[in-house]
């Protein structure tokens, strides 16, 4: 009886190459910024739809796994501090970035705390500076009044888009505005403050 290592087996090479093709990692196709607001969309309507049964830390516990993976809270609380953030040790810009994660999710949680027959439409892209892309988006209510919801986005080396601000009514910059705010709470009364400032607020959707 021949051993497998003596056979001298002979495959046809169109057979090798279905074999490799299909052993091979199938490679994850490269996200859209489009996608990745979508993705936010359908976790908010969800949310909206299950908002009185979940109460706030139900919705809170819903909407944080996905709005960490689709906005980019490190950089955004880089971009809020501006050239204050290199003034700042290592422990409190970390604790800072928490505490802006929490109250960002926080905000959302407070927001979509019900559901009236709404519906969410992605309306295009558009580019912006540094490889941007803003991605039009709006919420359109039952009567249909539309309200414009729009997104920035950046990529990332992964292939993935992330959400780096929200522009509400198309005009208005959370993040600008944020940047305004806290910049001079830091001023007046330093990170440390700031820091208890976001928990506060974020505790406060909670207690509402």
């Amino acid at each position: 009886m021949k051993t497998a290592t003596s056979m001298n087996i002979s495959l046809p090479k169109t057979f090798l190459l279905a074999l490799l093709l299909l052993l091979a990692p199938t490679a994850k196709a490269a996200e859209t910024p489009s996608a990745t607001v979508e993705r936010l969309n359908a976790a908010l309507l969800e949310t909206m739809r299950q908002a009185e049964e979940l109460g706030f830390e139900g919705r809170y516990a819903k909407l944080e796994p996905v709005l960490t993976e689709v906005f980019d809270f490190p950089a955004m609380a880089r971009i809020t501090l501006g050239n204050q953030w290199s003034g700042i040790s290592d422990a409190q810009q970390s604790a800072f970035t928490q505490a802006f994660a929490d109250y960002s999710v926080g905000v959302f949680a407070h927001r979509f705390d019900g559901f009236g027959g709404e519906r969410f439409e992605v309306l295009g892209e558009q580019e912006a500076r540094r490889g941007a892309v803003l991605v039009r988006n709006r919420i359109v209510k039952s009567d249909g009044e539309a309200v414009e919801i729009n997104y920035l986005t950046q990529p990332r080396d992964d292939g993935t888009w992330r959400i780096v601000d929200t522009i509400l009514g198309g005009t208005a910059s959370e993040l600008a505005a944020r940047r305004g705010e806290y910049s001079s709470i830091l001023r007046k009364l330093g990170i440390d403050a700031l820091i208890r400032t976001l928990k506060d607020k974020t505790a406060g959707f909670a207690a509402e």
